[in-house]
């Protein structure tokens, strides 16, 4: 297992300083009293499990600790960064460690070490041996803002006895979309509830105006071509569609994962287009054609930016979109690519109304650039969706927590 995440650490997929934290060994102090364990796979659960521990904290009568964990490098320097800045979760106890391997040596080893009094666990992050291992336990674990595909779904009623095993070991069930609470309602045998996606919840990401306003200066009145969130053979999909255009908007381009910033920028050089590169801290000045802005913790300062979002995920295979809510929220409107399984119950109730729309190949970007404005019924549409979610969920995971003592 450690060569596996050796070879890993090489393709840049790990960190080579924590591979250890994958095999559940070298953890870090555990300090004392009730500690909930929050885990995500990557930057949008982890963003939705901070939201979780904030509202958590809010309520005054919280009596924990909070472990985060996750999958990914990105979503740890998120996390990290958050429980180090942010004026809710910094005086409180919380820690962040990257998500052990689903083997039964290393989750036993993180359990004994850890002693979680409960679990939280975001969207699809299933893994059997650490569920079942929870539930040996005697460890409650909520499932919360669920998301199934119908092919996962089908994929895991070809074994009903083992869904039914690892599924029903969940105390407290909450899906995101009507799809997924069907689906979750028959692999567990349990109630499942279904108040809405929480993402729809979140507040809008914050912004730096002392380094806005510059950026904003240079740019002048360049109408402006965020790129957020994109995969491998988005960029060079977004870079085709500004060489098409004929009067050409400033562009913004931020990876998903800004490790990949590397092969971004030798994309980018390519076109010969002045290109300031934001990890490099190069100035934006008048002449920047181009920001490769390849950081952490920044979407806020691009969305204030931007005229129209090109959504990644929609043209990557695989990956299924991303979610446009954030865009939308702050009345960007969104452009994305056709695979968005990720969210089909979402993106059926947003593609009739104008501010969402797909675009299919780089001539089409280019073309539909700018794009129409959010209207009104999208406007109140997102604002009906944001009211509910988070209460709701909170409600449903009150009775697992007095129980764990991590509420009075």
């Amino acid at each position: 297992m450690g060569a596996i995440f050796r070879r890993r650490a090489k393709s840049g997929k790990e960190d080579p300083t924590r591979i250890n934290e994958r095999l559940a060994r070298d953890l870090c102090e555990r300090p004392s009293g009730p500690l909930l364990w929050m885990h995500a796979a990557s930057v949008g659960e982890s963003q939705l499990l901070l939201e979780l521990a904030r509202r958590l904290v809010d309520a005054d009568d919280y009596a924990g600790g909070f472990l985060f964990s996750c999958q990914t490098q990105t979503a740890a320097r998120l996390i990290a960064k958050a429980i180090a800045e942010d004026t809710v979760l910094k005086d409180r106890t919380c820690l962040q460690q990257m998500a052990p391997v689903d083997t039964a040596p290393a989750i036993q080893r993180f359990l004994d070490h850890w002693s979680p009094s409960a679990v939280i666990v975001a969207e699809g992050e299933i893994w059997p041996t650490t569920l079942l291992e929870l539930e040996k336990r005697g460890i409650s674990v909520a499932l919360i803002n669920a998301r199934m595909t119908e092919k996962t779904i089908l994929g895991w009623m070809r074994w009903p006895k083992t869904a039914r095993g690892v599924f029903s070991s969940l105390d407290v069930l909450i899906a995101a979309d009507v799809q997924t609470q069907t689906g979750l309602k028959e692999l567990s045998g349990k109630s499942v509830i279904c108040p809405g996606n929480l993402k729809s919840a979140l507040p809008a990401p914050s912004v730096d105006l002392a380094e806005l306003e510059p950026i904003k200066r240079a740019i002048g009145d360049r109408a402006v071509l965020f790129a957020a969130s994109t995969h491998a053979g988005e960029e060079a999909l977004v870079i085709d569609a500004w060489m098409q255009m004929a009067e050409k908007p400033f562009l913004i381009i931020a990876p998903r994962h800004p490790e990949r910033g590397d092969d971004v920028d030798a994309l980018l050089s390519m076109t010969k287009a002045a290109v300031a590169r934001r990890s490099e801290n190069d100035e934006v000045e008048k002449s920047t054609e181009i920001l490769l802005a390849d950081t952490m913790g920044e979407m806020g300062l691009w969305y204030s930016l931007a005229d129209t979002v090109y959504l990644g995920g929609g043209h990557a295979p695989g990956v299924g979109g991303h979610n446009p809510i954030e865009a939308l929220q702050l009345n960007i409107p969104v452009l994305s690519g056709p695979s968005i399984f990720n969210f089909r119950d979402l993106s059926e109730r947003l593609l009739p109304l104008q501010g969402f729309s797909i675009i299919h190949d780089a001539q089409e970007l280019a073309s539909t650039f700018p794009a129409p404005p959010v209207s009104a019924e999208m406007k109140t549409l997102l604002k009906a969706d944001s009211l509910g979610p988070m209460a709701r969920t909170l409600e449903a995971l009150e009775p697992m927590l007095k129980q764990a003592g991590l509420r009075p």
